[in-house]
């Protein structure tokens, strides 16, 4: 598999500017085009990048690799896919459970598959050092000067809205067909607001992310990370 490696310090940037790339459902209806151009229409020489549409409160790109997903699966089941990617990068990026408690996030066994989840429950066992697949221990040092692990005994509030990086780094979603039975693809940048008592950062990470169709529903079955969580200085929500 292609393995997607965009640069983390976008993230940041657009959240100190309040991600102004990311577009909502009534700026995206204003910037699509409302019908195809005619026939005589002239053909520019470079076609402009395809523009995000909103999927409830997550944006996907309607390209090639969204028209083929969805003729493979149906859009109502990538939808679905988009969706629970959210939920799971949501998990990911603020798991507040497992900071708290020690135990892991229940809605995670209906979304990851068993082998991935065994996977992930490995590498947090690891040192730190090789970024892990989707979940992240807390660091004692975010470079920030917050030592986050210690924070979190304050408390951990994950609640805030999720932000999608839909500008260099598209949420697009493909087909894989290169094992016994296809799969989708999502390729995606979400970053988000933490707080951790009276500390308050920014969590931000870029996946490609890989979901098989089950007769339960979707399942994570791989996830590739760009690099280790991203925590940067971020306002509160």
């Amino acid at each position: 598999m292609r393995v997607y490696r965009p640069l983390m310090a976008g993230l940041a940037a657009l959240a100190a500017v309040g991600l102004s790339g990311c577009t909502s459902s009534n700026d995206t209806a204003q910037t699509t085009p409302s019908s195809s151009p005619s026939p005589s229409a002239a053909v520019t020489p470079t076609a402009p990048p395809p523009q995000p549409a909103p999927v409830g409160d997550v944006p996907v790109i309607r390209d090639a690799g969204y028209a083929d997903a969805v003729g493979t699966f149906g859009e109502d089941q990538v939808l679905q896919a988009v969706a629970d990617h959210a939920r799971i990068a949501r998990i990911a990026l603020a798991d507040c459970v497992r900071w708290t408690t020690g135990e892991m996030d229940p809605q995670l066994a209906s979304l990851v598959s068993p082998k991935l989840l065994s996977r992930v429950e490995q590498e947090l066992q690891r040192p730190p050092g090789y970024p892990p697949s989707l979940l992240s221990n807390l660091p004692d040092d975010d470079g920030n000067g917050h030592d986050l692990a210690a924070a979190a005994r304050s408390g951990c509030d994950g609640s805030a809205p999720m932000r999608y990086d839909t500008g260099m780094h598209p949420n697009a979603v493909h087909v894989d067909r290169s094992g016994a039975q296809p799969q989708l693809v999502q390729v995606a940048s979400y970053a988000m607001t933490v707080t951790f008592g009276d500390t308050v950062v920014g969590a931000g990470q870029d996946w490609v992310l890989t979901s098989t169709p089950t007769a339960t529903g979707w399942h994570l079955t791989d996830a590739e990370p760009s690099a280790n969580v991203n925590w940067f200085p971020s306002a509160p929500s």
